[in-house]
């Protein structure tokens, strides 16, 4: 969770700080590698918030991929006695997006820096989707929490 709040926040960031600069691989000086300040190696040249965001990215993708193996190798508990079969049915597919965004996110955003600006829109589409189905479980979570107190918060951590 971390990892995706730091990785927004440098997002945003860097949207903030464009002021007219294209996106893709013009960002950050020419061929997109060179030496930052200091002599220092960078990605995408001096551009320092976009090396720390496409390799937050990336450790984001690696990190997904170790917990959906991890995931495909553990069993679950079974489901919490209060969640009715639309609540377990919502958490089900939740549970999907939030892993299929944990990849689509990451994946568009090294489309648009590496290849092309034309993933701009998949890429923003994918923000959005994320925070909705982030917003969908948080709200489930806070009805089961605030309204039939039934300890569901305390169940997940």
């Amino acid at each position: 969770m971390a990892a995706l709040i730091a990785q927004f926040t440098i997002g945003y960031a860097m949207d903030a700080g464009e002021s007219g600069r294209g996106r893709g691989r013009g960002r950050g000086g020419g061929s997109g590698r060179g030496r930052g300040r200091g002599g220092d190696l960078t990605v995408f040249g001096d551009d320092g918030l976009l090396t720390a965001h496409v390799v937050l990215g990336v450790t984001i993708l690696v990190l997904a991929t170790v917990r959906v193996w991890w995931r495909r190798r553990s069993t679950l508990p079974p489901w919490a006695p209060g969640l009715s079969a639309a609540e377990r049915t919502l958490a089900h597919w939740n549970e999907r997006a939030l892993y299929t965004l944990l990849f689509v996110v990451p994946l568009t955003g090294l489309w648009l820096v590496l290849i092309s600006d034309d993933a701009v829109a998949v890429h923003i589409a994918s923000h959005v989707a994320l925070f909705v189905v982030v917003a969908s479980h948080v709200g489930l979570v806070l009805k089961h929490q605030l309204l039939d107190r039934d300890r569901l918060l305390r169940r997940m951590i």
